[in-house]
């Protein structure tokens, strides 16, 4: 059964772009706007269901980042180019919403899928799909995380799991260049680039490592069947 968080805390918490202010008279989104809000509630449920671990939600793509991204340009457009006020904006996500659980009381799988899987085309249209990182590209993500959780103070469990993780994926990535021909150095260098490469983009690309599915990384990082760490 879908637990769906509350409609107006699920808006808040996903509304995280700066809007403008727009004209006092309320404005009617059009149809393409309204269908683009429609989606936007409909990825922010299928994200918090996926995060709580709906095998109906986990069966559609990853939306946590993707669907967020989504949501939050909408909402501005909805505000910068449509002249909506953002509480317009808002009481129409959370009607939007609130809709989607009433129709859902029967059958919540199948509403879920329903109500998202016509959205996907305009998901893919707006916010390219995630990329799939290699090992050596996973390697220097999760050390780029642990470095930014250890920035933070003392280390803590997060940034000790996080190393971990990097550690892993570092010496698996390394293995799998030795593999392919490489020298021991010659894999370190490699290693070692990807990392440059991976930090390069987190400072120069928008969106940064988020345009990678960094799960992915967490199932490579995975225990080997007949090995423990």
């Amino acid at each position: 059964m879908l637990r769906f968080l509350p409609a107006a805390a699920l808006i808040l918490a996903l509304v995280t772009t700066p809007v403008t202010a727009a004209p006092e008279t309320p404005a009617v989104p059009d149809a393409a706007l309204q269908a683009d809000l429609h989606c936007a509630a409909a990825f922010a449920i299928a994200a918090s269901e996926q995060a709580r671990g709906s095998a109906a939600a986990l069966a559609l793509p990853p939306l946590a980042v993707r669907g967020k991204r989504f949501f939050a340009d909408v909402g501005a457009r909805a505000v910068e180019q449509g002249g909506m006020t953002q509480e317009a904006v808002r009481n129409l996500l959370v009607a939007e919403v609130t809709a989607m659980q009433r129709r859902a009381a029967t059958d919540p799988n199948r509403e879920l899928v329903a109500e998202v899987r016509p959205c996907l085309a305009r998901l893919d249209a707006a916010v390219p799909p995630l990329q799939t990182p290699d090992l050596a590209q996973c390697a220097a993500i999760l050390t780029l995380a642990w470095e930014e959780e250890r920035a933070k103070g003392p280390e803590g469990a997060a940034a000790r799991d996080l190393r971990t993780l990097a550690q892993v994926l570092t010496a698996r990535a390394r293995d799998g260049f030795i593999a392919s021909g490489k020298s021991g150095d010659g894999a370190d260098a490699a290693v070692e680039s990807a990392r440059e490469a991976m930090r390069s983009e987190a400072a120069n690309r928008p969106g940064g490592v988020n345009n990678y599915d960094i799960a992915h990384c967490y199932d490579l990082a995975a225990p080997d069947a007949k090995s423990h760490y």
